[in-house]
């Protein structure tokens, strides 16, 4: 062998002898490992398809299938075209746990699945759905602890209070864009704020508007929700606040009105008649208004009753046009404040049926143009006071106009700006009636005694005016006897 040219006593045993010959290349190579980038989906478990076992359907929602070709509904502009599935399930391995999984289907789950993730993904507290693990395949999966239960799914065993419970927390505590985005925790006895779920009508009015700062922060519990007792001996502690009783009127009337339309008004007043004996059994002291704007252009704001009855608006903008409307949802508590005590008064039981009287509200629509002027200083605050409707003389008629208000620079309108002056700054000198129709309706006599229990509740007697006098709403005249009202009734 060549390698062991001239080479002499060699001896080799037991071995293997590997021979290279030629001119020899070393290379040395360091390996480098490339670690992927850390993201926020690797804080969640990876959970594969196969070891997601479903135990029962929640809520299923397949969009329309018009949006494949562009037909859409105003409303449904913004929303995604996919099919979500929410189950409860099991894991593989997670011996003993429940949990919620949705899943996602169509043209454009992934964005779907993102937007849900960004949602959740979060989560710092206990008030948010949490997030267990995920899956990113071809159908991506949202997993989550625990087997919850969609708001949806109990809102017909909800009483009134618990419903607006519901809604006030959604929006004011948990921040959700719809109350269909609340999730009921049997675990823990709360409610949570999640994905979306079942999309069905969940309105009642709320508890709260901006207005109420001082009421403290709603729990969140299953109980207030479903246990109206509960519930009504819980909202019955919070500390006083107008705006929050008359809310709770609101909210306790809201779904038992019955109402229609009249053609034929018979009084610029509120008032009660018996369908019965067809007579009036109390009279309100007049209309209450609220302001608009028209275009969406706003020029008045700060609406204030003062002491003599008139109704203070602050003028915050020009060139555009004044709409003034009777408040019939404010008339409607106004009486409903005070119904116990006038029922009282005229030996009429709760326990008889009170759907058999009728509150007949004024319809009123008011008109008039603010002007745009050079000589309107911005820094001299314009108020306009108008007077209540009662006070107007001749009666109201479509068509007519009327000089019931005053334009002031006092905010107590004690001055008023000469009306000589009103068409330099732009002001109108009358307003013209463009509605004046009456809105009648009635409520059950469990409407009435709801609301004689809240009263109860919150530490007044019902039999007198207390509770009315407290919310600052005018009196009604109880008729102890009175002539017949006639009216046509149209339904709406």
């Amino acid at each position: 062998m060549s390698f062991f040219q001239e080479a002499c006593g060699v001896s080799i045993g037991q071995g293997t002898f590997n021979a290279v010959t030629g001119n020899q290349t070393n290379h040395i190579y360091n390996g480098m490992v490339q670690q992927k980038k850390h993201t926020i989906y690797d804080e969640f478990y990876e959970i594969k398809l196969g070891g997601v076992h479903r135990i029962r359907d929640i809520h299923c929602e397949n969009y329309p299938r018009r949006w494949d070709i562009g037909i859409r509904e105003w409303y449904e502009e913004r929303r995604l075209r996919v099919d979500r599935t929410i189950c409860a399930a099991e894991i593989r391995g997670e011996q003993g746990s429940r949990f919620t999984v949705v899943s996602y289907s169509g043209p454009e789950k992934d964005k779907a699945w993102k937007e849900d993730f960004q949602l959740v993904s979060k989560a710092t507290n206990t008030t948010k759905m949490q997030l267990f693990g995920i899956n990113r395949s071809s159908v991506p999966l949202l997993i989550f602890y625990g087997e919850l239960v969609p708001l949806a799914h109990v809102w017909d065993r909800v009483g009134l209070l618990g419903q607006s419970y519901a809604n006030t927390l959604s929006y004011d505590v948990l921040d959700c864009a719809a109350p269909s985005e609340m999730w009921i925790d049997p675990a823990q006895g709360t409610l949570i704020r999640g994905v979306e779920g079942p999309n069905r009508y969940l309105y009642h009015p709320n508890l709260s508007e901006s207005s109420v700062e001082t009421l403290p922060p709603l729990l969140s519990s299953v109980e207030l929700l479903l246990d109206e007792d509960v519930c009504f001996r819980y909202l019955s502690r919070f500390p006083f606040d107008k705006e929050f009783d008359r809310r709770v009127i609101e909210v306790l009337y809201f779904t038992s009105e019955n109402g229609w339309r009249s053609r034929i008004v018979h009084h610029e007043k509120p008032y009660v008649l018996s369908s019965t004996t067809n007579s009036i059994i109390a009279v309100g002291s007049g209309s209450h208004v609220y302001w608009t704007g028209f275009s969406g252009f706003e020029c008045l704001e700060d609406q204030v009753l003062m002491p003599d009855g008139r109704t203070r608006f602050t003028l915050i903008n020009e060139a555009t046009n004044l709409i003034l409307c009777s408040d019939i949802l404010g008339d409607k508590r106004v009486w409903l404040s005070q119904a116990s005590s006038i029922f009282d008064r005229l030996g009429i039981s709760l326990n008889d049926d009170l759907s058999s009287y009728k509150l007949i509200l004024p319809d009123i629509e008011l008109r008039g143009s603010i002007e745009g002027s050079q000589r309107r200083s911005e820094d001299q605050p314009i108020y306009l006071f108008l007077h209540q409707l009662h006070s107007i003389s001749p009666p109201l008629e479509v068509g007519s106009v009327v000089s019931i208000h005053t334009w002031s620079h006092d905010k107590n309108g004690q001055i008023a700006i000469p009306r000589h002056h009103y068409k330099d700054l732009g002001l109108p000198t009358e307003l013209s009636v463009k509605e004046f129709t009456s809105y009648p309706c009635s409520w059950p006599s469990e409407t009435y005694k709801s609301i004689h229990k809240w009263q109860i509740a919150r530490g007044f007697d019902p039999t007198t005016i207390d509770f009315t006098r407290y919310l600052r709403y005018p009196i009604y005249e109880v008729q102890q006897e009175s002539g017949s009202a006639r009216f046509e009734e149209v339904p709406v």
